[in-house]
């Protein structure tokens, strides 16, 4: 069996949401990350066409130049950034054991490739999304802001008072549209920041699986050989092509967008009780893991984890519930909250 792992990088690998907290250096700006990030679900929903889970962070550019931040800006939060428990300690156990570990995520590659450096992955091995915000900036004309500053005072107003879960929720669904399909589908493609938010590529969903077959070519691998951990709607794609193939996707204290589409969900507050599973597969084969975890026969390195088989599971309402008190304890209740 190949030894390949592609991890998510926020969730799995850090408990930040970095875009979440670049937007909390503006007023409010939580809030209105979190109407934007709802907003970003029912597109991704409802599948509107060229339009992936996580562009979110192509959502939220227009008011980062509108505020002034930088990709500075972007890399200080990302400084404040921790691991998740254990994965320090699980990449250098998969490392030392020949596993090669690789990151795709959605997140600006500011805050990517500071995290994927302190686990000790190389660049090389990341995917994640490229951003220059001084271009953006520097495209950006005063007409053009004045859009921005107006839809930027729209969002405040719904999500004032609300809490992030709340608005993750559906509380301010009935308001968010149609006022930002207009500024986003007629308003913005008319501004000269058109085609340098057009140029802006956020890997997520189908484009994490884009990214995940290359990087599989590269290795000469196929999907039905290699594990991919997830845990939010932005990997349902990359977790339901490897399911589909006959390899390994972990959702690693997932949320209702992606534990339908794993092999195995594992809620911790520890990224080390992942090792069990993936030692276990490489080692033993696909169904002596679904053996182990029926039997409840995984023995986690850490205390407090829960295994569950997600394929054709009968109870995945109760599995969703185990997995959302454990997100919110590993993530806090901000991030935890999002989709």
């Amino acid at each position: 069996m190949n030894k390949v792992v592609f991890f998510d990088l926020e969730g799995p690998l850090s408990p930040q949401d970095n875009a979440l907290e670049v937007m909390g250096l503006v007023d409010n700006g939580h809030q209105a990350f979190a109407v934007i990030s709802r907003y970003d679900d029912l597109l991704a929903l409802e599948g509107r066409e060229e339009y992936e889970p996580g562009d979110t962070l192509k959502l939220i550019l227009p008011f980062l130049v509108l505020h002034g931040i930088t990709a500075e800006d972007i890399e200080n939060v990302s400084k404040a950034a921790p691991l998740i428990a254990g994965a320090r300690e699980l990449v250098a156990s998969l490392a030392g054991d020949g596993w090669r570990v690789h990151v795709i995520s959605t997140s600006y590659q500011q805050h990517a490739l500071r995290i994927a450096n302190e686990l000790g992955i190389p660049e090389r091995d990341v995917a994640c999304t490229p951003l220059d915000l001084s271009q953006l900036a520097s495209r950006a004309e005063q007409t053009d802001l004045a859009f921005v500053r107006e839809a930027w005072d729209y969002v405040l107003r719904i999500g004032e008072g609300l809490s992030l879960e709340q608005i993750a929720d559906g509380a301010v669904d009935a308001r968010i549209r149609p006022r930002l399909d207009e500024f986003y589908w007629e308003t913005m493609p008319r501004t000269a920041l058109r085609e340098a938010l057009r140029a802006v590529e956020v890997v997520g969903g189908r484009r994490k699986v884009g990214a995940l077959e290359r990087f599989c070519h590269g290795l000469g691998v196929y999907l039905g050989q290699v594990a991919v951990v997830g845990d939010s709607i932005t990997d349902f794609q990359m977790l339901k092509a490897v399911e589909a193939a006959g390899g390994l996707s972990i959702v690693f204290n997932g949320n209702q967008y992606a534990l339908p589409y794993g092999t195995v969900g594992v809620a911790s507050v520890s990224l080390l009780n992942l090792l069990p599973v993936l030692r276990t597969w490489v080692d033993q084969g696909r169904e002596a893991l679904r053996r182990a975890v029926l039997c409840s026969d995984v023995r986690a390195p850490e205390e407090d984890a829960a295994y569950h088989w997600l394929v054709n599971c009968p109870d995945l309402e109760e599995v969703a519930s185990v997995h959302a008190v454990a997100r919110k304890r590993a993530r806090g209740e901000g991030a935890g909250s999002l989709g």
